[in-house]
């Protein structure tokens, strides 16, 4: 027993001395966005490393404290980049918390994004969670703007971009997974949101510029096609399974009407017929109108509804062409469902697609008239 407690008190020490070299918190600096530009053949990185002193707190945050600081460094590979901002920091970089990665259309345009993903996937601290987006901005600036209210720096759009999707599925976000899945797979192309900044809001000190996701950026591992912006991105939110929310604002009779759709269903068929393949895309909406004043009929909102989804889902594809991309990603479908006729008729992942290749019906489910009040207001079927 004697023998038993000097093995015991040799050993503890050993078994202690595992955590010897363990980080402690206070002694790493924590990146939260990186930004990635693409200049003369040398690659520009913005570093956003944050405080996370703000960031538990639930009532009004210390203005003094300062919430975020951005690195700024250059080489002739991303790593080589980081190495280099290395020089200039005091403490350790951790990327565990890495929300946000930025890239410029320089980059998007350079063909390199394989190399970027494989950079930030092997390194052993990051997630494949991490938003992508995409912007013709200067950079930096994304980096230095504050939430609403001047909340914690940690709850902006690009950190949550889900918080409001759910009020507005205007554009899906997109992670490092998705990003890698889209590019990977038939047709090989992703759609980066696209970001810029605008004064949207005002504040007795003046504007506060807030981030804004007006479309996306279309890629290929080797290329970049384009942007679709704005109404020209609008049929997006129809062709994903992601969609909570939309909203639809046509004229009826010289009368502007917000229509509010949920409950998306999506069904795409590929037709087949010899070596050609047609594509039959329905859609189905549950709509509400809150408020309105004309005498209307169920029957003539709803196919004002329908046909103008269809219009806006017409509208992107064609745009899409006009950028030689499959935006709808019809040939991943052909891909699934067809893989013969896939392989008869793609090349580098793509099938030949025109304007009649698809073929869009939309169907409005139940049309609901928000408050009971309204419910009178409009008349049904006959």
């Amino acid at each position: 027993m004697k023998h038993l407690k000097y093995l015991l008190v040799a050993i503890i020490p050993i078994l202690l001395a595992g955590c010897w070299d363990s980080q402690e918190n206070w002694r790493m600096l924590y990146v939260y966005g990186v930004g990635i530009d693409y200049i003369e053949n040398e690659y520009r990185i913005y570093v956003q490393v944050v405080s996370f002193g703000n960031t538990a707190k639930t009532g009004q945050i210390n203005q003094d404290l300062m919430q975020s600081e951005v690195g700024y460094s250059t080489g002739k590979t991303v790593d080589d980049a980081f190495a280099n901002l290395y020089n200039s920091v005091d403490e350790r970089l951790f990327l565990g918390h890495l929300t946000t990665l930025i890239f410029s259309e320089d980059l998007l345009k350079s063909g390199n994004m394989n190399e970027i993903l494989n950079t930030f996937t092997r390194y052993t601290d990051t997630r494949y969670q991490t938003w992508i987006y995409a912007t013709d901005k200067p950079i930096e600036e994304f980096f230095l703007e504050t939430p609403i209210l001047r909340k914690s720096i940690t709850l902006t759009k690009l950190a949550n971009p889900l918080n409001t999707y759910e009020q507005n599925s205007f554009i899906e976000p997109v992670n490092i997974r998705k990003l890698i899945i889209q590019l990977n797979e038939p047709n090989h192309l992703a759609k980066i949101p696209y970001i810029t900044i605008k004064e949207v809001w005002n504040t007795e000190k003046g504007f506060d510029p807030a981030f804004v996701i007006e479309g996306v950026a279309l890629i290929t591992p080797k290329e970049f096609k384009g942007y679709l912006l704005k109404d020209d991105a609008k049929g997006l939110q129809y062709l994903t399974g992601e969609t909570i929310t939309t909203y639809l604002t046509t004229s009826i009779d010289g009368h502007d009407f917000t229509f509010v759709n949920r409950n998306l269903r999506l069904k795409i068929t590929p037709i087949t017929k010899g070596n050609n393949a047609k594509f039959q895309i329905e859609v189905s909406v549950t709509s509400t109108l809150s408020s309105f004043e004309l005498n209307l009929s169920y029957k003539d909102l709803e196919k004002q509804i329908e046909e103008e989804i269809k219009k806006e889902i017409l509208r992107t594809y064609k745009k899409g062409l006009e950028l030689n991309s499959d935006v709808y990603r019809l040939s991943e479908i052909l891909y699934r469902k067809k893989l013969k006729l896939w392989k008869n008729t793609e090349k580098d992942g793509r099938i030949p697609l025109s304007e009649d290749s698809i073929d869009v019906h939309v169907t409005v489910d139940k049309l609901k008239s928000g408050r009971s009040m309204f419910k009178d207001t409009l008349n049904e079927y006959p």
